[in-house]
């Protein structure tokens, strides 16, 4: 009998131990959960074109985001993306000249400054009638509400419909009615949307903030107080629009500054802002402040910050210099992010 009960317990230890030893070898070769990728598109107007080459510097490194979301010109470079259609746009901003951006903005005076028309039928006829559940990759952007100010996120519905009330900059481009509200730029209640990344599920966000660095002397282009007019030459202006007249001067690139440097910002000046300029700074002061505050309580775990001060809200002609800048500042940051990821 006490035999018989030895032998029982040592089947049952034996038993229990290799069981558990099972156990443990289950869990050792069971492979790692695979990290969902975020990545939060920030707003920015024609800095916006960054983010082009900053998803490909991540593309190139392997790391292919999950979800991805965006806010102004990045709800517009995340669909593209979402839609597989990245290498079109590259070859289409990388040709943009500033009469051609002119023509495209659709200078009109009512709800805004730009209708917005021709550039949002371009992309229309890209995406050609697509929703946004039929992307490639789960995809969101943020809007405002203008009547409350409520921070609205698109995630279903049309893709263009979504992009153009998420562009809806105020004052600039008219605002989009959809489903009974009126919606403009999500930069006045999210420019960089962390938050909505992390409710996409994302295990790991990384986020691009366009405007860190824009808050620096800037020329506003107007005239300087108390100078004598400077005569203006006969001579027609190499500069006239196809109908002769004139192109705004608050879209024409400065002559004195080098097209491919999109870090160093102006330099101060006491000519008076004009009305563009004005608004264009007030939108990025916004915007700025905004950002810092999100997110410093919703931080990303990669903030990935292109150094673009010296690029205006309407430099889109700026295009190849802007997507360098954008593809440099993630591979700054290609230590921090492989190691975030196990990459290492």
């Amino acid at each position: 009998m006490f035999v018989s009960c030895v032998c029982i317990a040592c089947s049952y230890r034996a038993f229990v131990t290799n069981n558990h030893k099972g156990r443990l070898m289950n869990r050792t070769l069971r492979p790692p959960r695979h990290t969902r990728i975020g990545l939060a598109l920030g707003g920015g107007a024609a800095r916006g074109w960054a983010h082009i080459g900053a998803i490909r510097a991540l593309l190139d490194a392997g790391i292919k985001p999950d979800v991805v979301c965006g806010t102004s010109i990045g709800a517009l470079i995340g669909a593209v993306y979402a839609n597989d259609d990245l290498d079109w746009l590259e070859h289409w901003v990388s040709r943009l000249t500033w009469q051609t951006v002119v023509r495209l903005l659709d200078v009109r005076l009512s709800g805004g400054l730009l209708g917005g028309k021709k550039v949002i039928q371009l992309f229309a006829n890209r995406f050609n009638g697509r929703e946004i559940s039929e992307l490639a990759v789960p995809y969101a952007a943020v809007a405002t509400e203008l009547d409350t100010g409520r921070e609205i996120w698109l995630q279903e519905g049309g893709v263009v419909e979504a992009v153009r009330a998420s562009i809806a900059i105020p004052g600039i481009f008219t605002p989009m009615h959809r489903d009974g509200i009126w919606l403009v730029d999500g930069g006045l209640s999210n420019p960089v949307p962390v938050s909505l990344a992390r409710a996409m599920r994302a295990d790991c966000v990384i986020a691009i903030d366009l405007n860190n660095d824009i808050l620096n002397g800037r020329d506003f282009g107007g005239p300087t107080p108390n100078q004598p007019p400077v005569e203006v030459s006969e001579r027609p202006s190499p500069a006239l629009r196809r109908n002769g007249k004139p192109w705004p001067a608050w879209l024409a690139p400065d002559p004195d500054r080098a097209a491919d440097d999109v870090h160093t910002p102006p330099k101060p000046s006491a000519r008076v802002p004009s009305m563009i300029s004005s608004i264009a700074q007030s939108i990025d002061i916004m915007q700025v402040r905004i950002s810092r505050s999100r997110l410093a309580g919703e931080p990303a775990d990669i903030l990935i910050q292109p150094r673009l001060g010296g690029m205006r809200i309407f430099d889109f002609h700026r295009a190849s210099p802007a997507i360098e800048e954008g593809r440099a500042a993630v591979e700054r940051m290609m230590p921090a992010i492989k190691a975030r990821l196990g990459m290492d």
